[in-house]
């Protein structure tokens, strides 16, 4: 009988939970580079591990740091955020997508949750928080769409930075594209954060027309432009059934 692949999955499984112990000891923040120092491995290894850990929610990816993500004693909202997470997973089953949902916490937006499955293509840079860079993802225009106009005056003030040759970076650019996502009810960014790849999002909101939440799905541009209508749709779909159901909660 051949032992080594549950082998190989325990050690993979303690590499892990080393790296875990490591960010829980330093909760500021560390570096790739010394989690592959200090789990023996290499920097891909390295980075594969964290990638792990961030996408089921046990750690954050912000400015190059990776941090244990904390999760509250008491969450008051709690019934409510595991029904966004089901939208995620619906939103998943339905187009086979990296699928994301974004709540707004601290000034930016909080990428919570993400479903995928191994071989489905990574969008380069996204870390667990939109802050400056909501001009260039649908998730972040989404919540631009929503805010007052001296607000997305202040946001454009501040610069809205070039990630690629699409990306908008006019404060006149930038209305007319929120104009957009207010008229369709959704929000789109066409290799605009990243040249090989596009997204959809749109928000989840409350009884009151509040913002619970926003619902998207990466994709590289090939399979963008070949199924945009049927993301979009599933995308706005699984959007206003979770924004049912939050009405109702």
């Amino acid at each position: 009988m051949d032992n080594r692949q549950p082998r190989r999955g325990l050690a993979t499984a303690r590499s892990v939970l080393h790296v875990l112990a490591h960010l829980e000891a330093h909760p500021e923040g560390v570096k790739a580079d010394e989690v592959a120092h200090v789990a023996g491995k290499s920097a891909s290894t390295a980075y594969y591990l964290l990638a792990s850990l961030v996408e089921e929610g046990f750690a954050t990816h912000d400015g190059g740091l990776y941090r244990p993500r904390r999760v509250p004693q008491e969450h008051p909202a709690a019934d409510a955020r595991h029904q966004l997470e089901d939208a995620v997973d619906d939103l998943f089953l339905r187009t086979h997508k990296r699928c994301y949902l974004g709540v707004v916490r601290r000034g930016g937006i909080e990428i919570t949750v993400v479903r995928g499955r191994q071989g489905i293509a990574r969008m380069p840079g996204l870390g667990t928080r939109i802050t400056d860079n909501a001009h260039a993802l649908a998730m972040g225009k989404v919540v631009l769409a929503r805010l007052r106009p001296d607000a997305v005056a202040r946001y454009a003030a501040r610069g809205m930075p070039a990630y690629t040759p699409g990306t908008i970076t006019t404060l006149a650019g930038l209305r007319a594209e929120l104009d957009r996502v207010r008229e369709h009810g959704y929000a789109v960014d066409r290799e605009e954060f990243d040249e090989d790849f596009c997204c959809v999002a749109a928000p989840v909101t409350g009884e009151r027309g509040e913002l619970r939440g926003i619902v998207g799905l990466s994709a590289t541009t090939r399979a963008f432009d070949a199924e945009h209508d049927q993301l979009a749709a599933a995308v706005v779909g699984v959007a206003a059934e979770a924004s049912a159901l939050e009405a109702v909660a």
